[in-house]
């Protein structure tokens, strides 16, 4: 009885483990590229997309930063900055879709963050 018990638990780990692998083998690529037009430069921020978070320093005024991640799950880009001056800007937008690679621009002005395709 406990020879079963230990071919079914390996089988069990064989499985999860196969899974596991498989959706990271075949997850999809996205970048982003962070484009300041701001009339300041940002300070830091982070970025969080499909369950992942970045963390990123300073972009100075019509400068950007590109940032690389797996496309897991479907998602939106959330996206927190602080400028020098401390002003901070929050902003959630667009939409990734598993089974995808992506190419986004967001593009961060004084009041608001747009996003191109």
């Amino acid at each position: 009885m406990r020879h079963w018990q230990a071919v079914v638990l390996g089988i069990g780990c064989f499985l999860l483990v196969s899974w596991y692998s498989t959706s990271i083998v075949l997850s999809d690529d996205g970048q982003v590229l962070i484009l300041n037009a701001a009339t300041e430069p940002i300070k830091n921020g982070q970025l969080e997309v499909c369950g992942q978070k970045f963390l990123f320093g300073e972009i100075e005024q019509g400068k950007s930063k590109a940032i690389q991640y797996k496309v897991r799950s479907d998602s939106q880009y959330k996206l927190e900055v602080e400028f020098n001056s401390g002003r901070k800007l929050e902003k959630e937008l667009g939409s990734v879709i598993s089974g995808r690679d992506f190419e986004d621009i967001l593009t961060l002005n004084d009041r608001e963050v747009s996003l191109t395709r």
